[in-house]
This record gives C-alpha cells, sequence and structure tokens, in this order.
C-alpha cells in the first residue's frame, strides 16, 4: 500500500494523536522510497509486531492487536 492508503486506514483506527505518529513513524522503516512504491501487508504486520514485542513503545500490545484485527 501506498504511504497515502496507509495514512487513510491508520486513520480509521482510535489511537491519540501521538500513538497515530509513532505507528507511521515505526512504518516509514519499511517504506524505501528507492526500493518500493510502500509498505506490504506483510510488512505491516511485522511493524505491529515489533511495536507489540517492545516494552518501550507508547502503544501497547492489546493495541496492537486490535490495530491488526481492524486490518484483516
Amino acid at each position: 500500500m501506498s504511504r497515502q492508503q496507509f495514512e487513510q486506514y491508520i486513520n480509521t483506527v482510535t489511537l491519540l494523536p501521538e500513538e497515530r505518529e509513532y505507528v507511521k513513524r515505526v512504518m516509514e522503516r519499511f517504506d524505501i522510497p528507492t526500493y518500493s512504491m510502500g509498505i506490504t501487508r506483510e510488512e505491516f504486520f511485522q511493524g505491529l509486531d515489533e511495536m507489540a514485542k517492545n516494552p518501550n513503545d507508547p502503544i501497547t500490545p492489546e493495541e496492537t492487536e486490535r490495530i491488526k484485527e481492524r486490518f484483516k
């Protein structure tokens, strides 16, 4: 999905503004403009898994599961 599509999708999930920005920043690591034209579904879910495993993230594992369920 392109960056614009991703932003539209993530805006449909109820998150605090700082959480929404954090998700966008994590997903930017997978969007390499010279290599790809967006992120794949697998990369999106991989990023969510990384967020769930990191205890220092502002998003709880429960919230990442909620996001996953929204996009399955």
